[in-house]
């Protein structure tokens, strides 16, 4: 059994007939929707994610929008990377700005991850990701780059043009050479007017599952 499959298998026993259910994106996440899918006809879903929109709606799960729900019993996401209070940086798929909604009205959002995605320090590797509205470009570019970022707009691979969230607003991706005022600079950006949200999920995971792809271990965070 796969780290992936350990950590679904831990992650199965906390969902009960009844609940409201989010379901993030990625690997992990989706072999959670198929291993629950025992439960298709007691749970209800919501999901930022396309893809996962899409599978669970494939296996039968009723699948509402986040709209017209103000509060649902867990949450399951993936992560870049996690420290240990209780903060973590989501900046691969572009969806953050939809995956804090689920995030906030989740009782309990937990997040799925192998160890190497635990860290003491956050690393620069990821960039700090931001949703920006289209009219707010040149007033975005300028600030980060006032705080010391390179920021970039992620465009597209496979079509001509810049890419674009779910709400049509641009993605851009922030590079600093240090995340020592990490807090303060995303303070600083989601405070900026035309700023939908960042990748940085600050203090807003309240469990997380880890697996050690070494020991094939599985520890619970927090």
């Amino acid at each position: 059994m796969s780290i992936s499959e350990n950590i679904v298998q831990q992650a199965l026993l906390l969902i009960k007939p009844g609940m409201t259910i989010g379901f993030g994106g990625g690997t992990t996440v989706g072999l959670l929707v198929k291993a629950a899918a025992n439960l298709v006809n007691e749970v209800q879903v919501l999901t930022p994610s396309p893809t996962t929109r899409q599978l669970a709606t494939v296996l039968g799960y009723t699948v509402i929008d986040a709209q017209y729900c103000d509060r649902i019993d867990l949450a399951f996401d993936g992560c870049d990377q996690l420290d240990h209070h209780h903060s973590a940086l989501k900046s691969g798929g572009g969806i953050h700005s939809n995956e804090k909604i689920i995030a906030t009205l989740a009782d309990e959002y937990w997040l799925l991850a192998p160890e190497t995605k635990l860290v003491n320090e956050f690393d620069t590797k990821d960039p700090l990701v931001l949703e920006v509205l289209p009219q707010a470009f040149a007033l975005v570019m300028h600030k980060v780059a006032r705080l010391g970022g390179q920021p970039t707009v992620r465009t597209a691979s496979n079509r001509d043009g810049m890419t674009l969230t779910d709400n049509g607003n641009l993605i851009i991706d922030c590079h600093f050479p240090s995340y020592q005022s990490l807090p303060n600079i995303n303070q600083q950006l989601s405070a900026l007017a035309g700023v939908v949200e960042t990748s940085y999920f600050d203090h807003l995971v309240t469990n997380a599952i880890i697996g050690s792809p070494i020991t094939g271990a599985i520890n619970y965070l927090y």
